[in-house]
């Protein structure tokens, strides 16, 4: 008789005596580790949480690449590196996105469901290489279960209202250093001076990630879409 594998996915015996890694058998670090996703083409953050306490929290920076492919080539290679480091830390891993908004401002944007459902497809075509489910949870509700509110609030950092309420979030939890970025050239917008490092702002999409990441652990899992 045979059985899924749960950390390829392929058919094993039973006693898995054919397999050469034994991680089932191992003891894992954490019984669950979930993989946070703020995707988009300009920067993507990508967050780590395990068993309810934020680990990591950082971004991939994808602007500089010319096409949208380049893009999602470069995000599906650090996926790869990133969760091949993971595989046997955890008894489960788990991995929760944003949802697509098929509306904004009343709007219906075709051109950025398609680019953004590409994404997406991309995260699940690596995540299913590892036997890891994904899943999408709405903005307003990851917002309002972890950060505590969906409400924007202005702030004196050039962060978008809208999103400081969650980067604050991320300061209160100690990794601001993860989401503090030098700002070189001209530009002002969305900046402020650091006493220290001079002028810098705060990565929101790393935020956003780290915040999404959490939700498997504080928000309510019946709001979760299983993406495929």
């Amino acid at each position: 008789m045979s059985r899924p594998c749960p950390i390829y996915g392929r058919a094993i015996y039973a006693d898995c005596q054919e397999c050469d890694s034994k991680w089932c058998n191992m003891k894992y670090k954490y019984n669950t580790i979930c993989i946070g996703i703020d995707q988009s083409y300009q920067n993507t953050g990508i967050s780590i949480s395990a068993d309810n306490t934020l680990l990591v929290v950082k971004s991939i920076e994808l602007k500089k690449y010319d096409t949208n492919s380049e893009k999602r080539k470069v995000l599906s290679k650090r996926l790869h590196s990133i969760v091949s480091k993971l595989i046997g830390k955890a008894k489960n891993i788990i991995c929760v996105i944003e949802r697509i908004r098929l509306r904004s401002q009343g709007f219906l944007n075709i051109d950025y469901i398609k680019s953004i459902g590409a994404i997406n497809a991309t995260i699940v075509d690596v995540m299913t290489d590892y036997n890891i489910k994904v899943y999408s949870v709405d903005t307003r509700c990851w917002k309002a279960q972890v950060v505590g509110t969906s409400k924007p609030k202005d702030n004196a950092f050039g962060v978008p209202s809208e999103k400081w309420p969650t980067v604050l979030w991320v300061i209160n939890r100690g990794f601001e250093n993860s989401i503090l970025k030098k700002v070189e050239g001209r530009r002002e917008k969305g900046t402020f001076i650091h006493k220290e490092l001079g002028k810098c702002e705060y990565n929101n999409d790393a935020s956003d990630s780290a915040a999404i990441s959490m939700f498997w652990f504080l928000g309510d899992r019946n709001k979760l879409k299983e993406e495929r």
